[in-house]
């Protein structure tokens, strides 16, 4: 039994798939070399495709019962006759919404639902059931709207069982009493619904939305639950046609055509192919014609779902039995047609994932006429060529390594069906390693059909008729896992692909995570059926997983009791003051010139500090054997977005011009441990549970602490002076470190600029503000002096003109500007002169001191350049001009 068999429902309303597209590209899964325009809406593959924003949700929408087929064969679609008409079917009210997935970025043809919930009437309406839909992908893609373009243009189905069943109660309705017959709970329904017609649209208010229609019966434990083990009509080479599915059941032949004929328009009838009859296609003369399928109808798809039956006589009966059934157009030309020998076979299930070592079974069916196929060799073979075929999805390609190595998923190459038709076959999985790089684990594409041999490479593009599995890479848990070293990298990847999170919680910031600990533990602990299951597209690793919730047990920042772990702080700080200075630098370059000249000059004083404190860690990198990093593509933050390392909750670091509202933002980030509410989570192991302040000084003040302990164990000693950076021109001190003491001093001169010399003093030391209070003064529009209780803003006024700040756009990106604009030549000059600053900035500090002023020189072209962008237009049209992006030339 199966959605085919009686009694049948049939349903038809709108699915929604608010997928995210930002995942489309495996390219996009490097976080080294993500761009913030990734995030961002785009036309066909460019930017984050044509929903960066999408939540991953699966849902029905208005979906209604059109009509059933009763037990005798007869239908109705009337609700005065039959109450079930009408009645709606609808996902979970109780729950989340299910959720789409892909099995991954380089196969995205098996996508599956998760999570997902089928109602059937209402608690209040007496009539119906609730469900749960057990996992299934879509099967059978094509294009039945050939004018039209991705994603619209597609077509497929879902096939699976409703489980968990729980009866509200058949009432009047002669259907469900039939259903439900002697009152018994079915331990599952069969279930089969067609999608087409997706809108992906963003100004369409039908934007995430397409049409669905399908149909509900009884099925039967001992079958498939994913299609039907019947009669497959293949689509006859060049008609404009999709596979079909039949079976006979008793005198009655029943064909699926939901999924296989053309649409007109998108949401619409059926196109004209013309006459279509069932037909016998006997290997020796012209088709037998058996009945004509009203498929242009009024309504008949969606009051059918496709699904046609009719009688057989007993001479027809007969001959069908070893004669191939088709579809004929106008009576002679075949539109589908079954095998020659009526023989086909598939795997029940075919999406797998695999946390090696881990083995799984997979059904084969086999059949000739819709007859158990038995003692039939299956041949099976590795294919990558599926895979390949979506490694490039934009302008760069993503990981071409898929397939191997194809040890990592083994099986036996032969196996023999039973006197059933049916075959099992053992998939084994074990650890592929890391051969895709920043993508975790390996695609695999099996193919296989009937006969001593696979099929050839290439041949089979229907994902259904393959076995795709996702291998994961293989995973040790550490004994304590910390943000820096071992969550940042997974968090970061899914806060570039996701960003719809950000508006629940910054993935990429270790404070807003640890604000949220007890929502993250209740995703993470949730069944992967769940639809509350994180990550929402199950690519992760059940050993990372349960990495990341023994990390949440106890959240570490960093490991600083070794040197390596010293080196990465180290470098993360040179990365945390260089994110600093383009959004300063930004606001500096669009103060017009002559205008606003207090507000520039102490902007200004906080760039160079803030160059000076990338010096001076440098030094220190340099002077403990380290080789700082300037030029690595990650070096380069995306703006907006956290600061490197995921410092400050919810601090959101953006590239605008000058304004009050951006100069509180830079106060947010120069902001002194004792403004900023305790988070009370471990820092370090050993630390106390109580008052830790993750702003940028007390991340110094880990680094002070580590390079104590290390320097007097004797791990680590102090150097290197001819290699480290000496000559500055800026206030405070650029100095060379020989010592543990020079170390610190060092570290106390960067915490006394950026956020003062005590927490009852503004100034550094050296008789300037900190750039905390630097910036405060220009907010609060007076000099800060001493005054009988403290300290005010009440000294010298210091005006600020909103008129003598160029219009620029806020946040800037490469990508908005049309390609051959102005403003996107400067910009890619921009670009180019940025990236040779940073390289410059490398070569200094990695030991040649003497080229510093080569990258000075490139630092006064680059603020040239950055004028000649606030001063042009930036071609959208809303009286903006182009602003500096700091970003990184865009690759071929």
């Amino acid at each position: 039994m199966s959605y085919l068999s009686l009694p049948r429902l049939v349903f038809a309303g709108q699915f929604q798939a608010d997928v995210s597209t930002v995942n489309n590209d495996p390219e996009h899964f490097n976080t080294a070399r993500f761009r913030s325009n990734y995030q961002m809406p785009g036309p066909g593959a460019s930017n984050g495709w044509w929903n960066p924003n999408g939540t991953g949700s699966w849902r029905f929408r208005q979906c209604v019962v059109t009509s059933v087929v009763y037990k005798d064969g007869s239908t109705c679609s009337d609700p005065s006759l039959d109450p079930v008409i009408g009645l709606a079917v609808n996902g979970t009210d109780s729950r989340v919404e299910g959720k789409l997935v892909d099995l991954d970025s380089e196969q995205q043809m098996v996508s599956q639902i998760w999570g997902f919930s089928v109602n059937l009437g209402s608690e209040a309406s007496g009539m119906g059931f609730r469900s749960r839909f057990a996992v299934a992908p879509f099967a059978d893609i094509w294009v039945n709207y050939p004018p039209g373009e991705p994603d619209s243009f597609f077509c497929a189905y879902y096939q699976s069982v409703l489980e968990q069943i729980s009866i509200t109660g058949a009432g009047p309705s002669r259907f469900l009493q039939e259903l439900l017959a002697e009152n018994k709970t079915p331990d599952n329904f069969s279930i089969k619904f067609n999608v087409d017609s997706f809108d992906d649209t963003m100004s369409s208010p039908n934007f995430t939305f397409g049409r669905v229609v399908g149909s509900i019966g009884l099925h039967d434990v001992c079958e498939p639950r994913h299609f039907v083990p019947g009669r497959r009509l293949w689509a006859v080479p060049g008609q404009t046609a999709n596979d079909a599915i039949g079976q006979i059941v008793g005198n009655v032949l029943t064909l699926d055509l939901g999924n296989s004929l053309p649409i007109a328009e998108l949401g619409g009838a059926r196109a004209d192919s013309g006459s279509l009859t069932i037909a016998l296609l006997p290997n020796d003369g012209p088709p037998q014609l058996l009945a004509e399928v009203n498929y242009q109808g009024q309504h008949w798809y969606e009051s059918t779902a496709g699904i046609v039956s009719i009688p057989l006589s007993s001479t027809q009966l007969a001959a069908a039995s070893n004669t191939p059934l088709g579809l004929v157009k106008n009576a002679t030309q075949p539109l589908l047609a079954e095998a020659p020998n009526g023989q086909w076979v598939r795997a029940d299930n075919f999406v797998f994932r695999f946390n090696p070592p881990e083995n799984t079974s997979v059904h084969f069916y086999a059949s000739s006429f819709g007859q158990p196929l038995a003692n039939t060799q299956i041949s099976l073979g590795y294919d990558p060529s599926a895979m390949q075929g979506q490694v490039t999805q934009g302008p760069v390609s993503g990981p071409q390594q898929v397939g191997t190595p194809t040890e990592a998923l083994a099986f036996q190459t032969s196996i023999t069906t039973g006197s059933d038709g049916r075959a099992e076959l053992t998939l084994k999985a074990t650890d592929p390693g890391n051969p895709r790089g920043y993508i975790d684990g390996q695609v695999y594409c099996v193919t296989y059909q009937i006969g001593s041999a696979p099929p050839p490479l290439g041949s089979v593009g229907n994902g259904a008729l393959t076995l795709n599995a996702l291998v994961f890479s293989g995973y040790t848990i550490p004994d304590k896992p910390d943000w820096m070293c071992d969550v940042r990298p997974i968090f970061q990847q899914y806060a570039d692909l996701y960003p719809i999170m950000h508006k629940i919680v910054d993935l990429s910031n270790y404070a807003s995570l640890t604000n949220k600990i007890y929502a993250l533990k209740n995703v993470f602990k949730a069944p992967v059926s769940d639809p509350n299951y994180m990550p929402v597209t199950r690519d992760l690793s059940t050993k990372k997983r349960k990495m990341l919730l023994k990390w949440l047990e106890s959240p570490l920042y960093m490991e600083l009791d070794s040197v390596p772990d010293l080196h990465r702080a180290l470098q993360q700080a040179i990365e945390l003051e260089h994110a600093t200075i383009p959004p300063y630098l930004t606001a500096l370059y669009s103060i017009k010139p002559n205008a606003n000249i207090e507000v520039a000059q102490l902007i200004r004083s906080v760039v160079m500090e803030e160059m000076l404190h990338m010096a001076l860690v440098s030094n220190l990198f340099i002077s403990i054997g380290g080789q700082p990093c300037f030029n690595r593509p990650k070096f380069v933050p995306v703006y907006p977005g956290s600061l490197p390392g995921g410092l400050r909750a919810d601090l959101n670091v953006r590239l605008r011009k000058c304004s009050i509202d951006q100069l509180r933002a830079f106060m947010s980030i120069e902001q002194p441990e004792k403004t900023i509410e305790p988070v009370h989570y471990r820092a370090r192991r050993g630390d106390p549970v109580d008052t830790s302040k993750y702003t940028i000084g007390w991340f110094y003040d880990e680094i002070k602490q580590a390079l104590t302990e290390l320097s007097n164990a004797g791990q680590i000693s102090f150097g290197n002076a001819e290699k480290q950076v000496t000559e500055w021109h800026g206030t405070g001190k650029l100095f060379t470190i020989t010592s543990l003491a020079d170390a610190c001093r060092a570290i106390d001169e960067i915490k006394r600029q950026g956020e003062g010399a005590n927490a009852r003093h503004p100034g550094d030391g050296d008789g300037e503000l900190s750039h905390y209070y630097k910036y405060a003064e220009i907010v609060n529009g007076h000099r800060l002096v001493k005054s009988e209780h403290g300290f005010s803003y009440s000294g010298e006024k210091i005006p600020f003109d909103p008129d003598g700040v160029w219009p620029m756009m806020d946040d800037p990106n490469l990508a908005v500007y049309p390609k051959g604009s102005r403003a996107r030549i400067l910009q890619e000059q921009f670009a180019s002169t940025y990236q040779a600053l940073l390289n410059g900035l490398h070569i200094a500090f990695n030991g040649e001191p003497d080229k510093l002023g080569q990258a000075v020189g490139l630092m006064f072209s680059l603020g040239l350049a950055a004028q000649q962008l606030m001063e042009t237009p930036s071609g959208l049209n809303d009286g903006t001009t182009a602003g500096p992006s700091f970003q990184l030339p865009f690759p071929d």
